[in-house]
């Protein structure tokens, strides 16, 4: 108990220090273990009897990523994931692996190096992207799609190393070959038992209404999950990740992802310290030379093999080179597979120092190298003329996005959500000026007529899962609501209404909901309005709840109708 308020308190006092320098919790909890371990100031001499709280973690961070991979997700950028992504981490692995194997390490520790050092930071460029809305940007869904590849090389990743430690060096493939046979056998197992059991068990869970219950199946199902690939001969981490997969095309997928994010952040967190804990200070000073080399040559690496293979699939230099740039650094979950390739006595205690040292210093390059790829990238396009992709172009490689008309204010805020939630999109706009200036930052924005079906047909309206009107001209939105109910008659469409006679007329010609802006913002200035006065939270909330059913009241009665009795209101 001691240790642990003594990590926590040194977590609240560091953390958010750095993270007023920009330094990202993952290296805040990093050096709260350094300053907390044996080279600091020694204040927990042993960090391994936190051990067991910091692989749970691992676990967690496991079922997340698991749950950020829909089969659906896949299937949309199977081309890029399995194509591109399988292409740069199989090369990245191979150039690293065979650099460290022909510097003296034997051939499992250089598998290990190789596949540990291919892998790029999934929270650090995720989190880059939507802070300055770029996640839907062309180099940005090329990125997120190499990371879901490594996402899921790290399943037959775990599985090897146990089986590398234990089996002779001379044929680490065979044991490559059982890995991929466990992990198979594991899946298979798992969709059954989510099939025929785990989803029913949410569904009847889902029902009773009650949040602990739903809360305590969701720690059940990743927990047990993970027992049974342990049972089975396989790490812990693996359950969980497959558990994960397993809920992701669920509707209660975005719920669970809620329930376990406070154990997943704060047991991380924790394995992030216990790692902190492990450098020794006198150590990396001394070695830190070729922690330097390793670092320029591991990042230097992966820039080039990225931006060869992305220009391989044939990918404009602009995107190709800032994606690289992007992904150039390594992964958290390197120092997973460090720790566990130690255990089996894989890697040395010093070589497990210097790739986890140089993991850190590559992570935190992440903001200049995301810089230098955006210079790179303009310059690439301003010397060379390389072409922006036409609307065509860029729809194609989109399935499952969403339509949005109009970049104004109001559109501009539905594709930063979009982005948010990792929602592809493309957006039409007859501002050339605006066009020209989202271009510029790379996203998917195009100067076109959302009223004219050829420009929805070009920008893949019959693949879209769904269309958005943004624009405040009343009579444009009908049009384009036609157009686009006669170009995709299935589709459903959201549009931004003007009042509740222009919602009604806008449902008329085919949109699924229209939302006035009228009502929305009148009953925005009425919340404030109504909590200043004094009336709680749960006595406002009814006040709106009221006025939104008499709302729809009068949106179901007859057009003519409803005017008329809005206009006496």
């Amino acid at each position: 108990m001691t240790d642990i308020l003594i990590v926590l308190t040194g977590a609240l006092v560091l953390v958010p220090l750095l993270h007023r320098f920009r330094v990202s919790s993952v290296l805040g909890y990093l050096a709260v273990g350094v300053v907390l371990g044996p080279s600091g100031f020694g204040a927990i001499d042993d960090p391994e009897e936190a051990g067991w709280l910091a692989e749970l973690g691992v676990v967690f961070m496991l079922f997340a990523i698991g749950l950020e991979l829909p089969l659906e997700r896949l299937k949309t950028m199977r081309y890029y994931v399995f194509g591109l992504g399988t292409a740069q981490m199989l090369a990245s692995m191979v150039a690293i692996g065979a650099v460290a194997f022909f510097r003296g390490n034997s051939l499992a520790a250089a598998i290990v190096i190789g596949g540990t050092l291919a892998l790029s930071s999934t929270a650090t460029v995720l989190k880059l992207l939507v802070d300055r809305g770029e996640a839907a940007a062309r180099f940005g869904r090329i990125a997120v799609a190499i990371l879901l590849l490594q996402d899921l090389s790290v399943v037959p990743m775990l599985a090897l190393i146990p089986l590398l430690g234990n089996a002779d060096s001379a044929s680490p493939w065979l044991a490559l070959g059982i890995a991929l046979g466990k992990a198979a056998v594991a899946l298979g197992f798992i969709t059954l038992a989510g099939r025929f059991f785990i989803r029913p068990l949410f569904r009847q869970i889902a029902a009773t209404g009650n949040s602990e219950l739903f809360t305590a199946a969701s720690l059940f199902i990743l927990l047990g999950l993970g027992w049974v690939t342990q049972a089975a001969g396989m790490s812990m981490s693996l359950g969980a990740f497959l558990a994960g997969m397993l809920l992701a095309g669920t509707p209660y997928r975005h719920q669970i992802e809620a329930d376990i994010q406070p154990f997943r952040g704060l047991l991380l967190g924790l394995f992030f310290v216990t790692v902190g804990m492990t450098f020794d200070i006198a150590a990396l000073l001394k070695d830190i030379a070729p922690i330097l080399l390793l670092t320029l040559a591991f990042v230097a690496g992966k820039v080039l093999i990225t931006g060869l293979v992305a220009r391989a699939f044939k990918l404009k230099s602009d995107t190709a080179w800032r994606a690289a740039l992007l992904l150039a650094q390594g992964s958290e979950f390197g120092f997973v597979l460090t720790g566990l390739a130690r255990a089996g006595g894989i890697l040395e205690p010093h070589v497990v120092l210097r790739v986890n040292a140089a993991i850190v210093v590559s992570i935190a390059l992440t903001p200049l190298l995301a810089f230098l790829g955006k210079k790179l990238a303009a310059r690439i396009r301003d010397r060379r003329g390389d072409k922006i992709s036409s609307l065509e172009e860029e729809a194609q490689q989109l399935g499952a996005h969403v339509l949005v008309a109009g970049f104004g204010r109001v559109g501009q805020a539905i594709c930063r959500l979009l982005d948010n939630a990792e929602i592809g999109y493309v957006a039409l706009d007859l501002n050339v000026q605006r066009v020209l200036r989202a271009r510029s930052r790379g996203l998917p924005v195009y100067f076109g007529d959302a009223g004219r079906i050829d420009v929805l047909r070009a920008a893949g309206a019959e693949r879209a899962q769904l269309a958005v009107i943004a624009i405040d001209n009343p009579a444009m939105a009908e049009r384009m609501a036609e157009a686009l109910h006669d170009t995709a008659p299935s589709l459903p469409i959201v549009a931004r209404a003007w009042d509740s006679g222009h919602a009604a007329r806008l449902a008329r010609r085919g949109v699924s909901e229209a939302v006035p802006e009228d009502i929305e913002i009148g009953l925005g200035l009425g919340e404030a309005m109504l909590r200043r006065l004094g009336h709680g939270q749960n006595r406002v909330d009814g006040f709106i709840a009221a006025f939104r059913a008499e709302q729809q009241a009068y949106g179901s009665a007859e057009p003519d109708k409803t005017a008329e009795r809005m206009t006496k209101d």
